[in-house]
């Protein structure tokens, strides 16, 4: 389970809600069991969840390592209510 780890803290711990939109994070893991409870999470603290697949797809995407950057990483993006 790999989530909430692609923003830096200090992004993380700014309200969530900004002009009717959620902060994006990015959920990935191999046991949906696992990630449902905290994609559930996320939304109670007012983030917008994404899950991207499980760790060998989408936690690639969201991977920081060395001078190899996963092209979602620190990508602070925001998911409009519908």
């Amino acid at each position: 389970m790999k989530g909430f780890n692609h923003l830096i803290a200090a992004t993380l711990a700014t309200d969530p809600v900004v002009e009717g939109g959620h902060r994006v994070v990015f959920l990935s893991g191999d046991d949906e069991n696992a990630i449902a409870p905290v994609a559930d999470l996320a939304k109670q603290l007012g983030f917008a969840p994404v899950k991207l697949g499980k760790l060998n797809e989408g936690g690639a995407l969201v991977h920081a390592r060395d001078r190899i950057w996963g092209q979602l990483i620190f990508q602070d993006l925001f998911k409009k209510e519908q």
